[in-house]
């Protein structure tokens, strides 16, 4: 259970420094302000697949890359893994290749990309006098719920997209 709290605090860790960066700085501090001046309005938005290349742009890829470069060998892991004394490695306990943590972090963030088409697909919620919750919303649930029980029950902590791909998360 303390390896699993770790590698939450890691996270969470990331995920906090990706949000200032990509949403506060990036998003709110520089893109709102140039989008009357390449024609994106507020009813843009209302597209939902104007919105889900918007939102592939300039958050997902953005996080995968973050994710898959720290995490690969031409780094030492991500921030949040370095405060924690962590590292992704493959079977050998070598440091991973930048394609193979660009798959690792595909597979791990799979559920956020399945809410985002989930709340954004076909009409996006933001937009909806009574918006609801959507069916892929539930499934994003569950698989990452799944990807968390499947760190808890397996003896070396592997999750399954780890499995998957023959990856370990090392305390050090």
């Amino acid at each position: 259970m303390k390896y699993l709290m770790t590698r939450t605090f890691a996270y969470l860790t990331d995920c906090l420094i990706a949000f200032t960066a990509i949403m506060l700085i990036f998003q709110w501090g520089i893109l709102s302000h140039i989008w009357p001046l390449i024609g994106i309005t507020d009813s843009w938005f209302e597209s939902s697949v104007n919105m889900q290349l918007y939102v592939l742009v300039t958050i997902s890829i953005p996080v995968w890359i973050y994710f898959a470069y720290f995490d690969s060998e031409k780094s030492k892991g991500t921030i949040g893994k370095r405060l924690f004394k962590l590292s992704v490695e493959d079977v050998d306990g070598q440091r991973i290749t930048f394609g193979r943590s660009m798959g690792r972090t595909l597979l791990k963030l799979l559920p956020w990309e399945m809410a985002h088409v989930g709340v954004i697909f076909p009409a996006p919620l933001y937009f909806m006098d009574e918006p609801e919750v959507r069916m892929l919303s539930y499934i994003a649930i569950f698989l990452f719920i799944t990807y968390v029980l499947s760190i808890l029950v397996d003896k070396r902590n592997q999750s399954l997209y780890d499995k998957w791909l023959g990856t370990f998360v090392h305390s050090k």
